[in-house]
């Protein structure tokens, strides 16, 4: 008997809408019109949590950034703002892009990157103008900026201290030499602050962005953005050098990504209430209606960062406070369910083996598959591909096999792909990731022995959408985010958008593949479903 992994997953299906507008997701953090991407500045002050966005409050294809503002009580509910900072001075003429708060001698100061008169980047300062004011809705700019003008770069962190109270803070620099890394500052003041040098780097990667450096458990933890997602990875500062070294994992390797959907930009900060180190970040759109909707982006829920028992690796979840959401009558528990079974409980054909489809019509032509598909044999896979994370096509390789060799010989590879539909000195892929499958006729793709562990079963999860032909003057469904987290040891995370055409496209469904599972049996340990309620007040 073989037991469904899948359901030891925590699955969230967030969607519909606020009272006024259908097309609201409900539990995820947007302003009401317009533009929104990264997350700035999250921070606890005074009984209050503030989240600030990227924001542009006069278009919904970001043209113009500003600092918008919410504020929480509870990080559940919130409640919208004016804009925190505008760009209004020379050095930020031309956008108020991305930042971090910190505090300082028990006072928030935010630093952002202004995009000055002539394009430059820039680091600046602000204050808040009135700290008895609960929701620091004004706060006024620093009157020496910019405090850091080189080198151009953007996205500062929030600062940490040593033993002596040296300030330091991390922003995001590009150069020929070291293509992505981020640069170290210094400060005693908070003000006057001195360059150092690079604290982290590598020779292949694109341009970093919105780099982050903090502390888990007393475990020192660097997080960056690039390639459209977010990593991060586990480390120590060299007391010396100040050069953070990662201990297991680098903050670009596939195994460090924090989630493998659409997660990006994300900045983290520290609950006190809580005491947890806790990560938003920006959910962008996958559709071209976000002109005609007249808004685009949000963020995700809030997660809780966590280390592993051998504090070498990271994981998240959501928060516990999301849990209040909950409508406690509307509660459905399933226990040791037997696939296949009867409705809503069916076989379905995909290309996953076992999962759940949700917003999904009565008939399956449209849904959204959130399942695995599992393999016990996978060094050698004939009409399999594994897209992405390619470093390296392999001259003068002619067959699979050899390619296969060149990944066991390459002590970076950790997979390949060989396609025959391509010219020699283009068809032998090595890999850095293990990526997940799509079938091909014509490639045949591996994982390396070393990394199957002598065959131990590999599992893939996806999430899959599969959409009939829309037909004339159907109305479209409500927009949806999902969000699915492994619950045991938080490794996994994935996070997508969803866009169902039929208004009818809102029932769940256990499913297994009934090709792939041929006299297997499933079973389903738990399975909770809960209707939630929205967090706008």
């Amino acid at each position: 008997m073989k037991k469904a992994l899948l359901f030891g997953f925590l699955i969230i299906v967030l969607g519909i809408s606020q009272a006024d507008d259908r097309f609201r997701p409900q539990y995820h953090l947007l302003p009401p019109s317009n533009w929104l991407n990264d997350p700035n500045g999250p921070v606890y002050y005074n009984g209050y949590y503030h989240m600030f966005f990227q924001y542009d409050p006069d278009s919904p294809v970001g043209i113009m950034k500003y600092w918008g503002h919410f504020y929480s009580k509870d990080m559940v509910h919130w409640i919208g703002l004016p804009i925190a900072i505008a760009p209004d001075q020379p050095y930020d003429i031309n956008g108020i892009w991305t930042g971090s708060t910190s505090i300082v001698n028990g006072v928030p100061i935010i630093i952002y990157t202004g995009i000055n008169e002539s394009h430059a980047q820039v680091q600046c300062q602000a204050l808040p103008a009135n700290l008895t004011d609960p929701t620091l809705s004004k706060w006024i700019k620093w009157p020496s900026n910019p405090l850091i003008t080189s080198p151009n770069g953007r996205d500062p962190s929030t600062a940490f201290q040593d033993d002596h109270n040296n300030y330091y803070l991390i922003y995001a620099f590009d150069c020929d030499e070291l293509s992505g890394q981020a640069v170290l500052f210094t400060s005693r003041d908070f003000v006057n602050w001195t360059y150092l040098h690079p604290i982290h780097s590598n020779h292949y990667d694109t341009f970093w962005e919105c780099p982050d450096i903090f502390n888990v458990s007393n475990r020192l933890v660097m997080k960056v953005s690039l390639r459209g997602q977010d990593f991060w990875a586990v480390g120590e500062l060299d007391p010396i050098q100040k050069n953070f070294r990662p201990l297991a994992g680098d903050v670009d390797e596939y195994t460090q990504l924090i989630d493998q959907g659409k997660f990006y930009a994300s900045k983290s900060f520290y609950d006190p209430i809580h005491d947890q180190q806790v990560i938003v970040g920006w959910i962008g759109e996958d559709d071209d209606q976000g002109e005609k909707r007249g808004w685009q982006g949000m963020h995700s829920l809030p997660r809780s960062i966590f280390l592993s028992n051998d504090g070498l690796q990271l994981g998240s979840r959501p928060i516990e406070a999301l849990q209040t959401l909950r409508v406690e009558e509307s509660h459905r528990y399933f226990h040791n369910i037997v696939l296949p079974s009867t409705i809503p409980f069916e076989l379905v054909h995909d290309d996953l083996d076992f999962g759940l489809s949700v917003l999904s019509t009565l008939d399956g032509s449209q849904r959204t598959s959130v399942g695995m598909m599992t393999r016990t044999n996978t060094t050698f896979m004939p009409n399999w591909d594994v897209p992405g994370w390619d470093y390296f096509s392999v001259p003068g390789i002619t067959n699979s096999l050899d390619c296969q060799h060149a990944c066991d010989q390459d002590i970076k590879c950790r997979s390949w792909t060989f396609d025959s539909a391509k010219q020699m000195n283009n068809n032998c892929f090595l890999k850095s990731g293990i990526p997940n499958l799509v079938a091909s006729l014509t490639c045949t793709s591996g994982v390396k022995q070393s990394e199957t562990k002598q065959q131990q079963q590999l599992v893939w999860v996806y999430i899959n959408r599969t959409l009939s032909q829309r037909s004339s003057g159907t109305s479209r469904a409500p927009l949806a985010v999902v969000e699915v987290f492994e619950s045991q040891g938080g490794r996994l995370a994935i996070t997508t958008r969803v866009y169902p055409e039929e208004d009818t496209a809102q029932n769940l469904a256990v499913y297994v593949n009934s090709g792939s599972t041929t006299n297997q049996t499933i079973v389903i340990d738990t399975l909770d479903i809960w209707t939630l309620n929205s967090i706008w007040t």
